[in-house]
């Protein structure tokens, strides 16, 4: 049995592929962006040129929603890529974080 060709998916959450505007606030300064993926434990959020936070960075999440209140998430950088990051959900969020899949489309 070949045990080097077995993946393991080390994620705790399913991801759902979405495309919805975001704004991103390190210290009071928002960042507009593209919310790429999503999860009950946090998004993959493309980055703006010239803004590279780094691991750990703490951010709020603001997310628009239509005909209701705007979704406000804590969350905290998890990493960085070229030219995206993954953004994990700060815990004791479960309202607001099922508010923005479904406002997102993110089917659970």
């Amino acid at each position: 049995m070949d045990t080097a060709a077995i993946a393991v998916e080390k994620r705790k959450h399913v991801r759902h592929n979405v495309l919805c505007a975001v704004l991103v606030a390190p210290n009071g300064h928002s960042h507009e962006g593209y919310i790429l993926d999503l999860s009950e434990g946090g998004a993959r959020v493309d980055l703006v040129p010239g803004w590279t936070p780094t691991n750990g960075t703490q951010l709020r999440m603001f997310f628009d929603v239509p005909d209701s209140d705007a979704i406000t998430l804590h969350t905290q950088v998890a990493w960085v890529a070229i030219d995206h990051m993954g953004l994990q959900f700060d815990p004791a969020q479960e309202a607001e974080i099922e508010r923005l899949l479904d406002a997102a489309g993110a089917v659970h």
